[in-house]
């Protein structure tokens, strides 16, 4: 849910002309790395959706829509 509310508050800010969007692309991509990062060290339960799945699924629907 956590991340839904980052997506939802990412896309917000960008139709508000508070952020550009790469300015928001940026941001996720930075997030991505470093979880990717994390994961590599951590490892995860069989079955998991891994953070970085997640953020990769954002990232897609936030350059989908511009």
């Amino acid at each position: 849910m956590a991340l839904l509310l980052c997506e939802s508050l990412l896309h917000v800010l960008v139709e508000q002309q508070v952020i550009s969007h790469e300015a928001a692309l940026s941001a996720i991509q930075s997030v991505l790395e470093l979880t990717q990062e994390d994961a590599e060290a951590m490892p995860r339960e069989i079955g998991d959706i891994s953070p970085a799945a997640l953020i990769e699924r954002i990232a897609a629907t936030f350059a989908a829509k511009k």
